[in-house]
């Protein structure tokens, strides 16, 4: 499936040490490495994440989805001050982004790319690059080519059937993968959907956002929590409030159709919750608590 993504290039001597400086996620890693991580504000909040591909020692290519390129470029750009680096937009080879999940995935981009790359490592082919996603927990691969739709058509002629928006956003809902900025944005912390265990370095130094991740560290817990919920009927609106015994605690953030009903990210606040009494929506709707 074909999906709206921000691609980057950034290139010079001081590349390295300046994402290093940007990054939630350890990017001192050799060619080849590609981390996940986060761009975060002065106040710790989730700008973008993104995956940072080291393609030669001094050059990287930087994925995001669900950001366009204007807003990735603007975070970035805006901290280049005294560094020797260079920003580019993405070069034609990989402008295009693909993503293939489920049962035999692998296999395809096999076929198509010739290897499957293995956990934290991208491999590239003559025409593209590819590497793990975070859209299921199951086999799942972002292919970055010089046009999606072709890729799309190889797939399908690979065996691959064609995905939809709900299907992927229901696997990646189910799989309890926050989406950001649309799980967790601009007005809330990574820990608050679970981002800290994977998406961020405690090891690695300063970056921006550091401190406030490391407070939130030693301290060992959030107000807030995004949990997986199911429910009845048509999937409910962005912000849809979520209540408790009548009370509001908290909104829903995404969602998906899954056969006659949905599957969705809410965050919910943890203060006074409850976890034996039930949640519904605004209308009633009763809903259950997949993850969280």
């Amino acid at each position: 499936m074909e999906v709206a993504s921000a691609t980057l290039r950034i290139r010079g001597p001081d590349s390295n040490t300046f994402l290093q400086g940007q990054f939630t996620q350890d990017l001192r890693k050799p060619v080849g490495a590609v981390s996940y991580g986060l761009w975060l504000n002065q106040k710790g909040k989730c700008i973008a994440d993104s995956f940072v591909l080291r393609v030669a020692e001094e050059e990287f290519v930087v994925w995001a989805p669900r950001v366009e390129n204007t807003t990735l470029r603007q975070r970035i750009d805006e901290y280049i001050i005294a560094d020797d680096v260079e920003l580019l937009g993405a070069s034609a080879g990989v402008s295009g982004a693909t993503v293939i999940w489920g049962d035999g995935a692998a296999a395809v981009v096999a076929q198509r790319f010739g290897t499957v790359p293995e956990p934290g490592r991208f491999a590239q082919g003559t025409d593209g690059l590819v590497f793990g996603g975070r859209f299921s927990r199951g086999e799942n691969f972002v292919c970055l080519t010089a046009d999606a739709t072709v890729t799309v058509r190889e797939f399908e002629q690979a065996g691959a059937m064609r995905g939809t928006r709900d299907s992927l956003e229901a696997e990646r809902i189910v799989s309890a993968l926050p989406a950001v900025p649309d799980d967790i944005g601009l007005n809330d912390l990574p820990n608050e959907g679970g981002l800290d265990i994977d998406a961020i370095s405690y090891t690695k130094g300063c970056y921006l956002g550091q401190e406030v991740m490391s407070r939130l560290k030693n301290l060992g817990q959030v107000r807030r929590r995004l949990m997986v919920v199911a429910g009845s009927g048509a999937r409910p609106a962005v912000l849809a409030q979520v209540q408790q015994d009548g009370k509001a605690v908290g909104q829903i953030r995404s969602s998906a159709r899954v056969g006659d009903g949905f599957v969705a990210m809410a965050m919910i606040s943890l203060v006074n919750f409850n976890r034996t009494a039930p949640l519904a929506l605004e209308d009633g709707r009763p809903l259950e608590v997949r993850h969280g």
